[in-house]
């Protein structure tokens, strides 16, 4: 039976410490804010989300499978070499992407207007325009930034 469309459901959450003219990574945008992230990678919370659910969509587990967090070489890695590799991964199994649905959360970085810059980033990243971004907040006090995504790939 040829499967002709597939989803992938993608998760990714990073803790925040407060910083002074900071720059953080968000959908491949530099977003200016008073925190930073805590990460092993540049911590790319929207691309590592989305290249979880491309290769989970594909059934080819994790990132952290290819890039994991013990091995020196991946220290501050760029998420463009990670999300480019889910897309590779996804074009040689001859699949292309529908759509994405992201939810962004965090209580410390409002991100209002950047949405629509990341949404941008995005699709000229991924080569498409359907991709919906959201942005809400935990409602209680945490210093974490957190994403969803879920998304559709068709043969």
């Amino acid at each position: 039976m040829k499967v002709m469309y597939l989803i992938g459901q993608g998760n990714d959450t990073h803790e925040l410490a407060e910083m002074k003219n900071a720059t953080i990574k968000l959908g491949g945008c530099s977003i200016k804010t008073h925190w930073r992230v805590i990460s092993f990678s540049d911590g790319d919370v929207v691309l590592h989300t989305i290249a979880n659910a491309i290769l989970g969509a594909l059934q080819l587990g994790d990132i952290g499978l290819y890039f994991p967090d013990n091995k020196t070489r991946n220290k501050g890695i760029d998420s463009i070499k990670i999300i480019n590799f889910a897309i590779d991964r996804l074009k040689k199994a001859k699949y292309k992407l529908v759509n994405i649905d992201l939810t962004i959360t965090c209580e410390n970085i409002l991100l209002g207007s950047n949405k629509a810059l990341i949404q941008k980033s995005l699709a000229k990243i991924l080569h498409t325009k359907l991709i919906n971004v959201k942005a809400t907040r935990f409602e209680h006090p945490s210093n974490h930034i957190k994403c969803d995504a879920v998304l559709l790939v068709k043969k």
